[in-house]
Formats: C-alpha cells, sequence, structure tokens
C-alpha cells in the first residue's frame, strides 16, 4: 500500500497554453484578418480549441516529477495545524497575485483594443512573442523550477502570469464583458468548493493524477481531430464539458497532494518554500482553465 506522506508522482501541471494549430499558420501567414472575416476564427471555438487543451500538461508533468523526486530525502514530517496553515494561505496568495497579473493585464489589453481585429493589429508582434514564450515556458517550467532558488521561481511565475495575460486578452475579446465577470465569479465559488473538498478529503488519490492526465492527452488529441474533421456545434458542446469536468477533478486533486507534500517535507524550510511556488501555479493553471472551459460554454459572445 502506498504511503500517504510520500509525495505522488502523478503531477499533472495542468495546463494553459498556446498550442499551435489554426493560429499558428494564420500568424506564419500573415492573413489572419481574411481567415477571421471568413468566420474560421469565430467557429465557435476553433481558435480556441487549439489555445487552452493542455499542451503544457504531459511535458510539465514529467519533468516536474524528476524535479519533485530531488526533494525526498527523508525529511520527518511534523504535524503542526498552524504551520500548514500558513503555508496554504502563502500559497493561495501566490495563487491570487498570479490571476490578479493575468486578469488584470487582459482586462487592461481589452479595453484598450475595443475588439480582436484592433488587438491583433496593434499587438501582433507583442502576441506572437507571448504566444512562443508560452510554449517554451509549457515544455521547460516544470523541469527548472525545482532547481531554482525561491526568488528565481517567483519571477518566473510572474512572468508566465504577465504572459498569459497577453494571450488571454483576444479571448475575452470574444464574449461580453458582463459574461466574462459572471463566468469568471461563477468560477472562484466552484473552485472554493472543490479546494475545499480535496483539502479536507482523507481519501488517497494518488491514482486520479494518472486517470487525469490520461483523460487530459486524450481531450487535447480529440480536440485537434475536432479542428479540422468535426467541427460541429454538439462536439464543442461534448468537448468543452469534457474539460470542465476534466479540471474540477485536477482542482480537487491538486489541493490533495498540495497538503500531502506539505506534511511529507514539512522538515524542510527551502524545499516547501519551492513547493508553495510550484502549488500555487498548479491552482493557478486549474482555475484558469476551468474559468475559459466555462466560459466556453456559458459565455455570451459579442455580436
Amino acid at each position: 500500500m502506498r504511503n500517504p506522506n510520500e509525495p505522488d508522482n502523478n503531477y499533472h501541471g495542468p495546463g494553459y497554453y498556446y498550442n499551435g494549430g489554426q493560429n499558428a499558420n494564420q500568424n506564419s501567414n500573415g492573413n489572419y484578418n481574411s481567415s477571421y472575416n471568413n468566420n474560421s476564427y469565430n467557429n465557435n471555438s476553433n481558435y480556441q480549441n487549439g489555445y487552452n487543451n493542455g499542451g503544457y500538461n504531459s511535458s510539465y508533468n514529467n519533468s516536474y516529477n524528476d524535479g519533485y523526486q530531488s526533494y525526498n530525502r527523508g525529511y520527518a514530517p511534523v504535524d503542526t495545524s498552524q504551520g500548514f496553515a500558513k503555508y496554504m494561505a502563502k500559497t493561495y496568495l501566490w495563487m491570487f497575485f498570479g490571476l490578479a497579473i493575468t486578469f488584470g493585464l487582459a482586462f487592461y489589453m481589452t479595453i484598450a483594443s475595443g475588439d480582436v481585429v484592433n488587438f491583433l493589429e496593434n499587438n501582433f508582434a507583442m502576441y506572437g512573442i507571448a504566444a512562443l514564450l508560452s510554449i517554451i515556458f509549457a515544455f521547460t517550467m516544470g523541469f527548472f523550477v525545482t532547481k531554482l532558488p525561491p526568488l528565481a521561481a517567483k519571477i518566473i511565475f510572474i512572468v508566465y502570469s504577465a504572459d498569459i495575460g497577453i494571450i488571454t486578452a483576444p479571448v475575452l475579446l470574444m464574449y461580453e464583458l458582463q459574461s466574462v465577470v459572471e463566468i469568471f465569479a461563477v468560477t472562484a465559488v466552484m473552485y472554493l468548493v472543490l479546494a475545499v473538498i480535496g483539502l479536507t478529503s482523507k481519501k488517497d488519490m494518488s491514482k486520479f493524477g494518472m486517470i487525469l492526465s490520461v483523460a487530459l492527452i486524450v481531450l487535447l488529441i480529440y480536440s485537434l481531430i475536432s479542428m479540422f474533421f468535426i467541427r460541429t456545434p454538439m462536439n464543442n458542446i461534448i468537448i468543452n464539458c469534457a474539460g470542465v469536468l476534466i479540471f474540477m477533478g485536477f482542482t480537487i486533486y491538486d489541493n490533495n497532494k498540495i497538503k500531502k507534500s506539505y506534511y511529507a517535507f514539512s522538515g524542510n524550510a527551502e524545499a516547501l518554500e519551492k513547493l508553495s511556488i510550484i502549488g500555487a501555479l498548479q491552482m493557478y493553471l486549474d482555475y484558469i482553465n476551468l474559468f475559459l472551459y466555462l466560459l466556453r460554454l456559458f459565455g455570451k459572445r459579442r455580436d
């Protein structure tokens, strides 16, 4: 039987990432506006299917596990509820800070641009750089973040949050502002409930990490295939519903894993400081993806 105090190897690095696809072709061909006007961009979610469907996860998963194991030096757990409360408060504070950067920047660019076409005309170079950086982060962050000093890990987290804010802006421009705010609030309530479940559950959830990771990879592959061969509204609904369910599961799983990591490494302050940033990144990405899938399901699109 698995020791519940051992760190879980099934880290998924839940993801929000730019995933080439249709947009990469549009950007490289320099004809984004023509394809936009021909409704390929507006086809319910073709743009977003390639934009936020988990390309980050599998690579972050493997590299994170390697780095995470380096912390396992047999430190004796120190079971103090007060220390755990402080650890979770710090972790959530970093998560909220990242979300504030992302959505603050995204809303600012949304208001300044007015619509998607103006945004890309005025910020095309910046958007392209941000998209490229997001791909680089996706394939490297999990590997090197555990090997960096805590201060460097925090700086990278801040830069990554700003990067995601830039590539989120055109997605928000597709929906009415009131609808975006409402979905954000709904996501916050859902996340709170799911986080409480994960933190209070005493069940060993180690098996769920692998199940959720496989489900996410399958969803990614199916979404990419659908972009070219199954472009129907019902199929988009199925994909988005599956995405919501998967990231609901990841939210519960990650919060439970973060709790276990505290008790496993409570004898090592440096390890806990790094794991706090990594945990904040996990929860940040869970929230972002849950929000985007809900927005695609229930958001009111602009006319």
